[in-house]
C-alpha cells in the first residue's frame, strides 16, 4: 500500500493506493477539499479499480468521471487528484 498527498490550490488531497501488477487494485482517497455531490468520491474510487497505474489512464479516467458525472471540486482538478495518485503508486 502506497501513501501520497498532494497540496492543490483549495485542499490536501490523500491517497492509498494498492497497486497489483501494474494496476489499481484499491484506492482510498481523502482530504480536505470539497467534492459535489459529497457522495461522489466513493464512485471515483471504485471507477480507478483496475485501472493502468500509469498517469494518462489514471488523468483520462477521473476527468471522464467528473465530466459524465458532472462533479464540481472547486480548487481542485484531475490533474491534482492523479498527482495524489502518482505520488502514492511511487511509495508503493
Amino acid at each position: 500500500m502506497g501513501e501520497g498527498s498532494f497540496k492543490a490550490a483549495k485542499g490536501l488531497i490523500k491517497v492509498n493506493v494498492h497497486v497489483h501488477e501494474k494496476t489499481i487494485q484499491s484506492i482510498q482517497i481523502s482530504g480536505d477539499f470539497f467534492l459535489y455531490p459529497e457522495d461522489s468520491l466513493w464512485e471515483l474510487e471504485k471507477t480507478l479499480h483496475g485501472i493502468k497505474a500509469q498517469k494518462e489512464p489514471i488523468l483520462d479516467t477521473i476527468r471522464q468521471f467528473l465530466h459524465d458525472k458532472q462533479i464540481f471540486s472547486p480548487g481542485v482538478t484531475a490533474e491534482d487528484f492523479t498527482q495524489a495518485i502518482l505520488l502514492g503508486i511511487k511509495n508503493v
